[in-house]
């Protein structure tokens, strides 16, 4: 891995720190070489011997992605979903690299604040929370959250009045997703205006808004319809 300030931060994160991070040599080699070069590094040096599964984790490629998404959307902070991959080392990386944070659950919520991130950098980004998780989102200051129908609305005003709130809108079909959340969660166009009446009327504040292209999108242009 190569130093630099972004380097040095991710080495001494929470979640990364006082782990055994290794040196990633891919000069002269393919990428995927390399990778197995490490591999078989790890196994044969494992005392007692590798009897598991294991993963490897490159945090300088980590930051290299980091880098590219602020060079081309310097305005824009990226929110990392936990249930993408929720690795304490990745998580760490991304918070000491300055990402903010998609959380589904409190579980979810749980794991983010036990390294340290402000509760403020989370997004509680479920349109349908149990009672007790918006409960205690209140309590530890996660501030922000997606509705898409009335119910919510009711539910966030009488759990957590001060709650933020994102619209979340239905994505455009097309998008050619695994799997297409549009069929159970987002706004409707002829709901958009409803919603934002029951959100005004319960006191709450809608911050902005949000839309979900689906799990494995192919089609880029998705993203566009639903900008």
């Amino acid at each position: 891995m190569g130093g630099g300030s972004p380097m040095q931060a991710v080495l001494v994160a929470p979640g990364v720190k006082g782990k055994k991070v290794l040196a990633f040599d891919r000069v002269g080699l393919k990428e995927k070489d390399a990778v197995a070069g490490l591999i078989r590094s790890i196994v044969a040096t494992s005392s007692p011997a590798q009897r598991s599964a294991f993963h490897v984790l490159d945090l300088a490629r980590v930051a290299d992605l980091f880098r590219a998404w602020r060079r081309a959307l310097p305005d824009v902070r990226p929110y990392y979903a936990i249930k993408c991959n929720p690795e304490p080392a990745l998580v760490g990386a991304l918070a000491a690299l300055g990402a903010g944070f998609d959380c589904a659950s409190r579980a979810e919520i749980e794991a983010v604040l036990a390294l340290s991130v402000q509760p403020r950098s989370i997004v509680y980004a479920n349109p349908c929370k149990p009672e007790p998780h918006l409960e205690y989102a209140a309590e530890v200051g996660v501030n922000l959250t997606t509705y898409d129908s009335a119910e919510e609305v009711a539910k966030i005003k009488d759990c957590h009045p001060n709650c933020g709130l994102l619209l979340r809108l239905k994505g455009p079909d097309g998008g050619e997703a695994k799997v297409d959340l549009g069929i159970k969660y987002g706004a409707h166009a002829d709901e958009v205006v409803p919603l934002l009446r029951a959100a005004q009327r319960a006191g709450l504040n809608v911050a902005g808004v949000s839309f979900h292209v689906g799990t494995g999108a192919s089609c880029n242009n998705v993203y566009r319809g639903a900008i």
